[in-house]
């Protein structure tokens, strides 16, 4: 049996949203297994000369975890990971890897798991489940905890433009150490209102991304450890253009429309524009 698992892209944050709001894009890794090939495990693509091959790997170890959970062995053989999420980015590639590796043993094992199932072992790996939940469900997503999501199909008008530096990178363990453990209550308050409005212009206004996708919880901080992405923030907002930080960053993620388009950023940088993508995880059986 060859299966293959395709998970998207995501960006968790959305601003305001901290751990609570996640979007999915149409940027899919492909992780297929071949449970009647020898075991193996290859990449190509993104970190294709980075991760491990030894079994190690956040796919394989959910593949692992999944079958635990539920009693029986894992199932084993030929793994490959076709990335085209790049990694340490803020655009979920670790969720991205957790997700493959459940859906692909719930898939091999016939373990019949349901979406949010699948989410609350993703979560449990992760530890996050912001960008695991878009990735499994695709779509706008708002997460309380792993059993309590919401998902909605986004404005069609949204245009997302990613701002990918090509040598930056942060890890989530590194950018979530300089969050402040307090926050003064009108911080708090000023960020509960324009998470709320972030959601309605998502779903509905856009036009009121500017103005919503405001943050005084993580952004600044996580900005500060990439001052290179400071300066492209600070220009896309001076354009006009809704900007936030994509996940734990340094990718930066912007909404264009007919008159607001983001400028080239300079080198070491790239623009990707991607729709968002309204499906979640799906496995293929070849």
């Amino acid at each position: 049996m060859r299966l293959t698992a395709r998970v998207p892209a995501t960006s968790a944050n959305l601003g305001p949203g901290f751990d609570c709001f996640g979007l999915a894009l149409d940027l899919v890794n492909e992780v297929t297994l071949d449970i009647d090939a020898e075991p193996d495990v290859t990449w190509e693509g993104e970190g294709a000369t980075e991760l491990p091959t030894d079994g190690t790997d956040l796919v394989t170890r959910s593949i692992a975890e999944t079958a635990r959970r539920h009693g029986v062995d894992a199932p084993v053989g030929a793994l490959h990971g076709a990335n085209v999420i790049p990694l340490e980015r803020g655009l979920g590639s670790s969720a991205a890897a957790v997700v493959a590796g459940v859906v692909l043993a719930d898939a091999a094992l016939d373990l019949g798991m349901s979406p949010t199932d699948v989410l609350e072992v993703a979560a449990a790996i992760e530890r996050h489940p912001d960008n695991a939940a878009a990735a499994v469900f695709g779509g706008f997503t708002m997460v309380v905890d792993a059993r309590v999501v919401a998902r909605f199909d986004p404005d069609p008008q949204l245009r997302p433009a990613l701002l990918i530096p090509d040598d930056l990178r942060i890890s989530t363990d590194e950018a979530r150490r300089v969050l402040p453990a307090i926050v003064p209550r009108p911080d708090a308050v000023a960020n509960a209102g324009h998470a709320a409005l972030t959601a309605v212009a998502l779903l509905h206004e856009p036009g009121l991304l500017f103005a919503a996708m405001r943050d005084l919880l993580h952004e600044d901080v996580r900005l500060r450890l990439v001052p290179a992405a400071l300066t492209v923030y600070e220009s896309v907002r001076a354009d006009g253009i809704p900007v936030c930080v994509s996940g734990s960053g340094p990718t930066l993620l912007a909404f264009e429309d007919d008159e607001h388009a983001v400028a080239d950023p300079g080198e070491g940088w790239r623009v990707l524009r991607v729709p968002v993508r309204v499906s979640g995880a799906e496995v293929i059986q070849a």
